[in-house]
Parts: structure tokens; C-alpha cells; sequence
């Protein structure tokens, strides 16, 4: 699937149209983007079109999931037509499975046998440790990264030791002109640890989900994006076979 995004050569595609058209073409490269969500607000969603939109632009990836199995997200992906297996293929991105090893003590030997060597050996390893290394050590120029999720670390580590491996990330991202997308549950931190991530991030996006009547109305707050001029109101979204 080919996204249809116009995108200005500065600025760094969201993979959501919508968006890029609402931020004037874009986030600028190097920008650290928190995806503050609801639950149910198709967060993993756009996570997986702002890779897809990488891709397509030729950039490199790298997805560090905590949340979920990464077949699950090869398999969602796929649901709305986005086949990530040639750039696999191809070494345009990678999937950092921080997931199953945390329960790898528990699972059946007869699902651990098909995890990969690698993921043996990063059983054991801290996940936030990992991070750094995934996101600092291992990228270049042209190249994005998603963390799914920053409210996995703020829940099992200390504000202050999450900060220090964050300010890592963000600064080789400005460094390297690498985009970072960070998504975070939004009403599961306290306000001071939502403000300080927030006030670390380049640039704040919330999703959010009002009743209307018998139905659900998706919005969007673009809250803060450095160095560009942003709206001053919300905005509808749809969830839909094809995406945001």
C-alpha cells in the first residue's frame, strides 16, 4: 500500500495525511513525538502507519515492543494492508520483541521454541537497559523508532532513571535527525510524571474519546510541536479498515 502523503523535503511524514496536513506537511526530522492516547484510541494504530510512512519514504526502523508479541503486530498490520515483510527482508526495519521474554519462565516449551536465538539471550536482559542500546548504539541518519510503550517504563522503573535513558534517546534522535515516537496511556500517570515527559518531547499529540449521543467521537490535540506553528482546536478522527 502506498500511503498518499505530500510531504515538504524538511519535514518527516506522520504516515497519517490527516495529520501531516494539520502540521503543515509533517514533524521536522529529529523530533521526538509522544503519542498520548485513551485506551481504545488506535494508538497502536497510527504507531504502525508512522512506520509504514518511514518506510515508504525510505527511511530505516526500528520497533521496540513491550506491550505485545511482535507477530501480533506483523498480523494487525497486515489486517489493514500493510505488509512489512519486504522491508524485513530487505533490513529496512526491525522488530525489538521486549515482550515475550518477559514471560518466557512461563510459557510452554512448545511456544519458546520458536522465538529466535537472539531473544534467548535478551531473556534475561533489562528492558530499559535494551533501550538504550536499541535506540542509541544502533542508529543512523534516516531512520525512525517507536517505543510502544513509555508507560511500561514509567510503571516498572523510576521517574528519574526513565528520564535519564529518554534524554539519551532524544538527544542522538536531534543528533542523527532520527523521528521518535513515544506512546504513553494517557490518565495512568500522575500529573507530574505525564508533565515531565510531556515537557521533554519535542512535540505532544493527544488522542482522545468523547460520548456523542449513542455513539463515540474520536478527537485529536495537537498540544505542543517545536518550532512550528500548531491549531488551536481539536479535531475528528476515524478509525477505519484502512487506518487512521
Amino acid at each position: 500500500m502506498t500511503f498518499d502523503v505530500t510531504v515538504r523535503k524538511d519535514l518527516a511524514t506522520t504516515g497519517v495525511r490527516g495529520l501531516d496536513s494539520l502540521l503543515g506537511g509533517g514533524i521536522p526530522y529529529g523530533t521526538t513525538l509522544i503519542l498520548l492516547a485513551e485506551p481504545g484510541a488506535g494508538s497502536e494504530t497510527f504507531a504502525e502507519q508512522f512506520i509504514m510512512g518511514g518506510l515508504q519514504s525510505g527511511e530505516e526502523v526500528n520497533y521496540f515492543s513491550t506491550e505485545r508479541p511482535v507477530e501480533e503486530i506483523k498480523k494487525e498490520m497486515l489486517r489493514f494492508g500493510w505488509d512489512s515483510a519486504p522491508f524485513e527482508e530487505a533490513g529496512k526495519i526491525k522488530f525489538i520483541d521486549a515482550y515475550t521474554p518477559r514471560f518466557m519462565h512461563i510459557m510452554p516449551k512448545s511456544l519458546t521454541k520458536v522465538q529466535d536465538a537472539k531473544e534467548y539471550l535478551r531473556s534475561g536482559a533489562d528492558a530499559l537497559s535494551l533501550l538504550k542500546s536499541v535506540m542509541v548504539d544502533e542508529c543512523t541518519g534516516g531512520y525512525r523508532g517507536v517505543i510502544d510503550s513509555l508507560s511500561f517504563f514509567l510503571t516498572k522503573y523510576n521517574l528519574e532513571d526513565v528520564t535519564k535513558v529518554m534524554e539519551s534517546v532524544m538527544s542522538v534522535g536531534k543528533t542523527t535527525r532520527g523521528t521518535r515516537l513515544l506512546l504513553m496511556t494517557r490518565g495512568m500517570h500522575d500529573s507530574i510524571t505525564e508533565n515531565t515527559m510531556k515537557h521533554m518531547a519535542d512535540g505532544v499529540v493527544e488522542f482522545i474519546i468523547r460520548e456523542r449521543g449513542s455513539e463515540l467521537e474520536r478527537q485529536v490535540i495537537i498540544r505542543k510541536m517545536r518550532g512550528m506553528f500548531i491549531p488551536n482546536k481539536t479535531f475528528v478522527y476515524h478509525l477505519t479498515p484502512r487506518g487512521i
